[in-house]
């Protein structure tokens, strides 16, 4: 058992009438994963997105999945190593409440429409790796403390180079308050939910590239290794986001031969002392060097 399955069932342990499950977001799931996923869990799995204006978007969209009939800590177990082994590190989330699966799936689904600072509606990946740690900071805004009212504990995914790392965020265990009032986000929290998203359009453009040159390609694992890329070119001085997506990329790519090759350095210092873009400073580099 691992340690991380071991502090669930520690949880699990403290009352009889705790449920484990897990908010998994198909759309990330490979097809043949998905459908495995969804044949193995057919009566075990309800959607988040419940809505009929969601209607086209419900088979690819978050379903939360749990044990059925299984609820014994034993089957619990196994519910967890079951979904593991067929998702990977796919879960956004893996919740423990009292609140029976299929309410809660509903519960947590009023959580997916929001009003931004403007007035417009959205929809809101609230359970992601990257929304749920800032809207958990934010028990102040209407919605957010009757969303998470039901959940005793939440486990969001932080991204890591060599390993699965699950981060707890204690909730409220209150499993009879059912509803959520209509979520109005303000501009602080609108711009922390915006935070970096090249990070993560690099960490699903770099999923076959990570494929080819290592076994692990992991979602976290590409999180990880593309914020520390992103880190790496911004202290060599590049700003511009096409010139970050272009260093992830060639790096990644082609590695330390790369970044030891004295042609590389060159034109890190042109792009540097003269701001040109960093594609078209590499281009004219690569021209000189082969005449």
């Amino acid at each position: 058992m691992s340690p991380f399955a071991e502090r669930l069932m520690d949880q699990l342990y403290e009352a009889s009438n705790l449920r484990l499950t897990a908010i998994v977001e198909l759309a990330r799931v490979p097809l043949e994963a998905r459908q495995r996923l969804m044949e193995r869990f057919a009566h075990d799995a309800f959607p988040l997105l419940h809505q009929p204006c969601f209607a086209n978007l419900r088979d690819i969209g978050p379903w939360l999945f749990c044990s059925g009939d299984y609820l014994s800590l034993d089957g619990q177990y196994d519910f967890h190593c079951t979904l593991s082994e067929i998702a990977g590190d796919v879960p956004s989330a893996w919740l423990i409440s009292a609140m029976e699966p299929s309410r809660l799936a509903n519960h947590l689904g009023q959580g997916t429409i929001v009003r931004g600072p403007q007035g417009d509606t959205c929809l809101l990946r609230f359970y992601s790796e990257q929304a749920f740690p800032v809207l958990h900071a934010r028990h102040d805004l209407i919605g957010i403390s009757e969303l998470l009212s039901p959940i005793k504990s939440w486990w969001s995914m932080v991204p890591h180079a060599d390993k699965l790392v699950w981060c707890h965020y204690a909730c409220h265990n209150q499993p009879n308050r059912f509803g959520v009032p209509p979520i109005r986000l303000d501009q602080a929290c609108w711009d922390a939910l915006n935070g970096d998203p090249l990070t993560y359009r690099l960490a699903e453009q770099l999923q076959a590239s990570l494929m080819t040159l290592s076994s692990d390609s992991k979602h976290g694992t590409r999180l990880a290794h593309v914020r520390k890329l992103l880190g790496e070119a911004r202290t060599h001085g590049l700003s511009r986001p096409e010139d970050l997506g272009e260093y992830v990329i060639l790096l990644t790519r082609h590695g330390q031969d790369l970044r030891d090759a004295p042609l590389w350095q060159a034109v890190l210092a042109d792009v540097r002392d003269n701001g040109h873009p960093l594609a078209q400073t590499l281009t004219k580099h690569l021209s000189l060097h082969s005449k």
